[in-house]
């Protein structure tokens, strides 16, 4: 059970003000939510320098307000050390609440999800890409030539997509016929795989799938792991050239 609003008899510090600022704002119908803001308030921590820790500022807020209801495994396990405890507990409430670093150096311990908590339904558009005339560049159409499964994490994401992949210019981490799974939202970030589009992605669009290593207000700077002969692993394109920037947050392997 955790304590209702009305039973806390805080005085009213800054810091205490501030923690029953993020009670009114949590989604009350989210267990993780709540198991957080247990932690939260055991450590003494805020929302932010909680969050910090794991390297984005707003990530708890964004979980605490039900903006984010399924974060990445990554993301919940760096709460998780944040917070003195394990991701198990954070999901289920399984298993102890406070561990130290001793009992976390024991060992990972798999997470075992149900398969039908990965997926939702059959209307996740993946589009299909063809070679472009640069041996690292690729031609997607905007015309969905088949609706596969949503994944649990893009599920309340609105024109999220999937392309499969042509080239081998990004071996191994993407290989031809993988399927790349696109949040259209996120902003860019360092040190994450995105797709860049020459013109806006629709009808027919001239795209490359590479590594973002930095940006700035010019120019991207990129990555690829097998460059093509003739080609740099690290390149930089013009953002004037290249406007548009999504986020890849996943990939079906080829079968």
């Amino acid at each position: 059970m955790f304590t209702a609003l009305s039973t806390i008899n805080l005085p009213l510090t800054a810091s205490n003000i501030s923690r029953l600022d993020y009670r009114m704002s949590t989604d009350t119908t989210s267990p993780l939510a709540e198991r957080i803001l247990r932690r939260l308030e055991a450590t003494g921590k805020s929302m932010r320098s909680a969050s910090l820790e794991v390297g984005s500022d707003a990530l708890i807020r964004n979980i605490m307000t039900g903006k984010s209801k399924s974060p990445r495994a990554e993301n919940l396990e760096g709460i998780a050390k944040a917070l003195g405890t394990t991701a198990i507990w954070l999901l289920t409430g399984e298993g102890p609440e406070s561990v130290g670093e001793d009992s976390r150096a024991q060992g990972f311990q798999p997470l075992i999800i149900p398969g039908k908590e990965l997926v939702g339904d059959r209307n996740f558009p993946v589009y299909a890409a063809a070679r472009g005339g640069n041996e690292g560049h690729q031609i997607i159409t905007f015309e969905a030539i088949e609706y596969v499964k949503r994944p649990a994490f893009l599920e309340n994401v609105k024109a999220a997509y999937g392309v499969y992949v042509v080239g081998e210019s990004m071996l191994p981490a993407f290989e031809p016929g993988d399927m790349a799974l696109v949040h259209p939202h996120l902003p860019p970030a360092r040190d994450r795989n995105v797709v860049l589009y020459h013109v806006p992605p629709v009808a027919e669009a001239e795209a490359m799938i590479k590594r973002l290593v930095r940006f700035d207000d010019r120019d991207w700077h990129l990555r690829q792991y097998n460059p093509p002969e003739g080609e740099e692993r690290d390149f930089t394109v013009s953002r004037a050239d290249w406007t548009v920037c999504h986020r890849i947050v996943g990939k079906y392997e080829a079968r």
